[in-house]
């Protein structure tokens, strides 16, 4: 049963959300660079500063011969960026020596790099590499679980549960969705169930099915904060 509950949920969100994932972004090395960047985060503020990030170090050989300071430069409109400039700094450094300037494409190399976990490696392994992963962020760590497919504490575990549920030619998909009905939809307190297409199928038990007196005015702005945040992400290059 949830295999088939599973199937139909992708099936629905695909229809509902055609645009790619914030940071499925053009190369390799920009995937990399944007996911890293993200951690705790906001995509927006992210894609707002890679244009001039990649301009300045449009390849991980160029990233490699800045220094520390030249880095945090262009990232220091985000938080942590002090020890973001370092990983990205001694990445560069890896992917040049070990790697010959070319970002791996497996799991254990990509998490060998320093500032890289599991999440983030989840993501580009799917977008730039099209192989089987699925990043477990907040948003898919919540919806998971309140579909009832999960009963886990940790975006770890449900990312266990998750590769068992669906099929590896589904994965890109998985994340790529479910972030987006977390982000706009089934968001952490008084989740909009009202304009959710999974509703029937879920087992959350405080749904919120009455839409409010302001629900159009609350889905156009669904629809205008996708719209700017594909905006952002299509100036990258």
């Amino acid at each position: 049963m949830k295999t088939k509950k599973t199937d139909l949920a992708l099936r629905r969100l695909k229809k509902r959300y055609t645009t790619g994932g914030a940071l499925e972004l053009p190369t390799a090395y920009q995937s990399l660079v944007g996911v890293l960047l993200s951690a705790r985060t906001r995509d927006e503020q992210v894609l707002k500063l890679l244009p001039g990030f990649f301009k300045a170090f449009p390849t991980v050989q160029k990233l490699n011969k800045a220094t520390v300071l030249q880095i945090q430069s262009k990232i220091n409109t985000i938080g942590m960026f002090r020890q973001k400039a370092k990983n990205l700094k001694a990445l560069a450094a890896r992917v040049v020596e070990e790697f010959e300037g070319i970002i791996p494409d497996t799991m254990e190399d990509l998490v060998s790099l320093p500032g890289v976990g599991r999440k983030t490696a989840s993501v580009v392994l799917p977008y730039a590499f099209d192989k089987p992963a699925i990043a477990v962020d907040v948003h898919v760590h919540r919806t998971a679980n309140r579909l009832g497919w999960v009963k886990t504490k940790t975006p770890d575990k449900t990312e266990q549960e998750l590769l068992k549920l669906f099929k590896e030619n589904d994965h890109p998909d998985v994340n790529r969705v479910f972030v987006k009905l977390g982000r706009y939809i089934c968001i952490s307190q008084k989740p909009r169930c009202w304009a959710c297409p999974l509703a029937d199928i879920c087992v959350y038990k405080e749904k919120n099915l009455e839409a409010p007196r302001n629900a159009e005015a609350i889905l156009e702005d669904v629809d205008r904060r996708e719209e700017a945040l594909q905006e952002l992400r299509k100036a990258i290059k």
